[in-house]
């Protein structure tokens, strides 16, 4: 698999270089003092993986220094946050083969807020909706898709808190939504005003509200899922990890697929035959 984009080399005088040195030793069994290449991942700024020199270990780093304003405080909060997530995750199981939840080395406030975490070679689950856009490899999207939802219902049963979901939160992040994209003009007065109609009406459901909250992965887009053999899904970046509602993640994935579908062809009914 493709790391990334080459960016050059570790400084050894770098301060994250004893850190990755410490990892790949203490974590990893492998000895490492020749250094480490950087790639930075695609379509990120923030993420990295540094790759041994001498014994070839990858380390993936993603940094919460830049964020926030620049408040420290602030942004290690944030980077503990998911790590936390990522070890709670694990906990229940999600550790291994078929369901995987990406390894936490640890955070390091002092060198711009870095978490440390295991790096897993995987095809990302938008390298496999590109196949079946350019490639018409519809078969090998569905498998994917069948060992996503495999995954997703997997978590979801062994987080389940016994406490039942509040779907006025998930009301409350369509208005945030909806406010964002009127800000850019993507939508005017009118659709604000049907959506919310729209969700007021399953508001007042009382099937939304009979199920229990889960652990949802908060973030359940097309980058976020890597695929090994069979059934085997990694889940990484949980930094928007949450309790809610199960289909939050579902509606998420689904929405990300017609989407793609609909940016490439024209035509979201595409998504019937998947």
């Amino acid at each position: 698999m493709t790391i990334g984009r080459y960016v050059g080399e570790l400084a050894h005088q770098d301060p994250l270089h004893g850190l990755l040195a410490g990892i790949a030793t203490e974590r990893l069994a492998a000895r490492e003092t020749a250094g480490f290449l950087v790639f930075q991942l695609p379509g990120t700024n923030e993420i990295y993986v540094y790759q041994g020199r001498e014994s070839g270990t990858r380390i993936v780093c993603k940094f919460f220094g830049t964020r926030y304003g620049g408040d420290l405080a602030l942004a290690t909060r944030a980077a503990r946050r998911e790590q936390e997530a990522l070890r709670a995750l694990r906990e229940v199981g999600l550790c291994g083969s078929p369901h995987h939840v990406v390894c936490p080395y640890g955070v390091a406030p002092d060198i711009n807020c870095v978490l440390a975490v295991e790096y897993y070679d995987g095809e990302r689950l938008s390298e496999a909706i590109n196949r079946a856009l350019w490639h018409g490899d519809d078969e090998h999207l569905l498998r994917r898709l069948e060992a996503l939802a495999f995954f997703l219902a997997t978590q979801h049963s062994r987080t389940a808190t016994g406490q039942p979901v509040d779907f006025d939160v998930d009301c409350v992040y369509l208005d945030v939504l909806l406010g964002m994209l009127h800000g850019l003009g993507r939508v005017g007065r009118w659709d604000i005003d049907e959506l919310g109609w729209l969700r007021d009406l399953w508001r007042a459901r009382p099937r939304m509200w009979q199920d229990e909250q889960v652990w949802l992965h908060g973030d359940a887009t097309p980058a976020n899922f890597l695929f090994g053999p069979g059934l085997d899904v990694a889940a990484i970046d949980l930094e928007r990890c949450r309790r809610g509602d199960r289909l939050f993640d579902v509606g998420r994935v689904a929405g990300e697929l017609q989407h793609a579908f609909l940016q490439a062809t024209g035509d979201g009914r595409v998504m019937a035959g998947v």
